[in-house]
């Protein structure tokens, strides 16, 4: 009992000093349009759209924050682009660059487009990391590599505009743009937990800090860059994803092996180890980040709808929480999988059950993962002949 009011203290302070961060981060945020709008855009728009009108300030405000969403989606390209160039300056392999829901790979030697998304997150770089050298490998350049791109980008942006003589619309967006992309690159580097996700930031102090945390890290770069080429996880050496007890399992990095024990075992078709697994991950579900606590409960799901099908533990599992999240993941195949289970074993709606089955097919053609693709395929011809029999 003691252990989890300790427990659920610890949860607290760090919500606290998140919170305290967020604070900060948004008066920064206050500070700089309070600073724009009284100086370089206040004699922009004084120049450019002066009115008395009410509305037009309406609409300088929504120009601004137009002018700030598309410097993000820029900066998330630029982002995504530094973890690219550090992680091949680095000696990486390039296996896919998502912005949103949309991923480029390198499939059979030719680039090409594919959809998949991962909440919480805006894009992602993924490569395959070098062959390791007396037991390490390069982590920091490469977590590193978005934000310093950011910040590049973003103080050429500024000597550009300061040395602009005429007051333009090139201007402001320059000045905007280079606002929006220093945020990014201390909400990157400065280690934060965002919408339940570890930041770049985040991982590279843990990887610091903890020598387990770093072999996390390379095992999921590299199995996802194994996966990417087609290899199923079940065809990879066991003796790299066994649950060890001295690891620390509350730190994110490390509790990503708990899913990767668990796929090997859903690929080999075996259940109950898939479930020890996720048993075993229960234990550290406390202190974990939200996205894997949603995994962990989706996961569990699915095992239970195949086997016992409890009224009871379903409805524990599936809370509007983990309803809100599967649409959200709405690009992950095993979402698909999950809910054709639950429309046809626990809703018995057969029509719904079987349009998630036409989904996951559809899906699994413009999936970038081909080895978790085949293994999802796999699990939903499964389902379907266990529905039929």
């Amino acid at each position: 009992m003691g252990d989890l009011k300790k427990r659920k203290k610890g949860k607290k302070s760090k919500k606290g000093l998140g919170f305290i961060i967020f604070l900060m981060f948004s008066a920064g945020i206050g500070f700089l349009m309070g600073w724009l709008s009284n100086g370089i855009l206040g004699d922009f728009f004084d120049s450019y759209i002066s009115s008395d009108l009410w509305y037009m300030e309406i609409f300088k405000i929504i120009l601004i924050l137009l002018i700030f969403i598309f410097g993000l989606i820029i900066h998330i390209f630029i982002h995504e682009g530094g973890h690219l160039v550090f992680g091949l300056l680095s000696g990486y392999e390039f296996v896919s660059f998502r912005v949103g829901s949309f991923v480029l790979i390198r499939e059979d030697g030719r680039l090409k487009m594919k959809r998949y998304s991962l909440p919480g997150t805006g894009g992602q770089c993924l490569m395959m990391p070098p062959e390791k050298k007396d037991g390490d490998f390069p982590y920091i350049i490469y977590n590193l590599g978005g934000a310093l791109a950011n910040i590049i980008v973003s103080l050429i942006s500024i000597f550009i505009a300061v040395n602009l003589k005429e007051l333009s619309w090139i201007k402001v967006i320059l000045i905007l743009s280079s606002v929006v992309g220093i945020l990014t690159a201390l909400t990157n580097a400065i280690p934060l937990k965002i919408a339940g996700i570890a930041n770049d930031g985040h991982n590279i102090r843990a990887m610091i800090r903890d020598k387990d945390s770093r072999e996390s890290f390379y095992l999921q770069l590299r199995i996802n860059g194994l996966l990417s080429k087609g290899i199923r996880i079940k065809d990879m050496p066991y003796d790299q994803l066994i649950l060890r007890e001295d690891i620390d399992y509350k730190n994110p990095l490390n509790f990503s092996r708990i899913f990767l024990n668990h796929n090997y075992h859903l690929d080999k078709m075996d259940f109950e180890k898939a479930k020890e697994a996720l048993v075993f991950g229960e234990k550290y579900d406390a202190y974990t980040i939200e996205i894997y606590r949603m995994e962990l409960r989706a996961e569990m799901l699915f095992l239970e709808l195949i086997e016992d099908c409890s009224s009871e533990r379903i409805e524990e599992l599936y809370t509007k929480r983990l309803e809100k999240y599967i649409v959200a993941s709405k690009f992950m195949l095993n979402k698909k999988r999950i809910m054709m289970a639950y429309e046809i074993l626990y809703k018995k709606n057969q029509e719904r059950g079987w349009k998630y089955f036409q989904e996951l097919k559809e899906l699994a053609d413009k999936y970038p993962i081909r080895g978790e693709a085949d293994m999802e395929l796999m699990l939903a011809d499964y389902l379907k002949d266990m529905i039929e029999t």
